[in-house]
């Protein structure tokens, strides 16, 4: 049995980096940069007006009207004397030879000429080119993830197609002939399929496509659906059937299909008996059975694991140091992972801890960490919380 930061580290220790992949813009949104990307062109490609106005020739009041310039019109043949001007629009280019551009709303104007109300500084109201970014600098570096906002920054370059880390193809096997799939009518001794669903429903923020296998408690079956979903997965994640139990078949299973264990059990609650292990390239996370349990354990050391695989420099959580808002009792052997509820600067410790139950989770938005060699905490300590996504 190791700490939680031992198993933390040994998670990033084996998880690797995934392939890159091209794809366009467009479908490549929460993926991470597999290399830089530079700029094709300079932004803006041309010197430009910042708003609605007057190019103007020189440092003047009154200016004879030369013309007019819309957005997205060459003007790069136009050049101004120095007493003249042309109306302009925010984007259009200007011509050569103006002095600034001054907005509309200064300006006098009849069919002929106008006259300018206010001084204007060289170069006011017009955007220089490649004011945002020069051809050829680095516009996105390797690491970062796309979003609306960096794939917007893309298309204002022309750029429609990038590199970026392969997403994992994930398998999620469930073990247990007592379960049923939500949605068919409860027979006696049995129960609803809760944990892969909610593990799916957990991935979808990451935008991955899960397949969902289930086994029932037969140590031949268990170990050909694990031997079966190795060949076809980054990552394979087992809820239930790790533990020691005369069903408990998983642990087995993986030992003889070859994969090698990293660790099993973390000096935790809830979700101490957690089994990691690699087998190649595909490795394997053994959840506990209990939904609570196994949904902390997915935050705590899944989550982290498969940001490291799609190339996310800062895998873990967020954390924050926050001040109870109670006092809390625990035993030293052990670091609890308690559902809470942060807010402001303090976070308050929810019911329903036990690891069979899943309402706390409902509400929480957060993980608050007591670690070992501690067992008590007075109201306003503060303590580290782990914020869920």
């Amino acid at each position: 049995m190791i700490s939680v930061k031992e198993a933390q580290s040994k998670i990033q220790e084996n998880s690797h980096i995934l392939n890159s992949v091209s794809k366009s813009v467009e479908n490549a949104l929460d993926q991470v940069l597999s290399e830089d990307v530079k700029s094709p062109i300079h932004m803006p490609p041309f010197s430009q007006s910042a708003m609605d106005g007057y190019a103007i020739g020189s440092q003047g009041n009154t200016f004879k009207l030369v013309g007019e310039i819309q957005a997205g019109a060459d003007s790069s043949g136009m050049t101004l004397k120095s007493n003249e001007a042309v109306r302009i629009f925010t984007g259009a280019m200007i011509p050569n030879g103006t002095f600034a551009v001054a907005k509309q709303e200064i300006v006098e104007k009849n069919k002929t000429e106008i006259r300018i109300t206010e001084k204007q500084k060289h170069l006011q109201n017009i955007r220089p080119l490649g004011e945002q970014i020069k051809k050829g600098d680095i516009a996105l570096s390797k690491g970062t993830v796309i979003t609306p906002g960096t794939a917007g920054f893309l298309y204002t370059l022309g750029v429609n197609q990038v590199s970026v880390t392969k997403k994992p193809n994930i398998i999620i096997l469930s073990t247990g002939n007592e379960l049923v799939p939500p949605g068919q009518e409860l027979s006696p001794g049995k129960i609803y399929e809760s944990n892969t669903y909610t593990l799916k429903t957990a991935l979808k923020k990451f935008r991955i496509q899960v397949t969902i296998k289930t086994v029932e408690d037969n140590y031949e079956a268990t170990k050909k659906s694990i031997q079966e979903s190795l060949n076809e997965c980054d990552i394979l994640i087992t809820t239930g059937g790790i533990s020691v139990g005369d069903y408990d078949f998983v642990g087995k299973a993986m030992e003889e299909v070859g994969v090698e264990s990293i660790f099993y059990k973390i000096k935790q609650k809830p979700g101490k008996p957690i089994f990691f292990g690699k087998r190649n390239s595909t490795v394997v996370f053994g959840l506990p059975g209990n939904p609570a349990a196994a949904l902390s354990c997915f935050y705590l050391y899944v989550t982290p694991g498969i940001r490291k695989m799609c190339g996310i420099s800062d895998v873990s959580l967020e954390k924050r140091t926050l001040k109870l808002t109670s006092d809390y009792t625990k035993s030293k052997k052990l670091t609890h992972f308690l559902k809470a509820k942060c807010y402001g600067d303090k976070v308050a410790i929810l019911g329903a801890q036990s690891s069979a139950m899943l309402s706390s989770f409902a509400s929480a938005n957060c993980l608050a960490c007591l670690p070992e060699g501690q067992s008590e905490w007075k109201k306003g300590d503060a303590i580290e919380v782990y914020i869920l996504p």
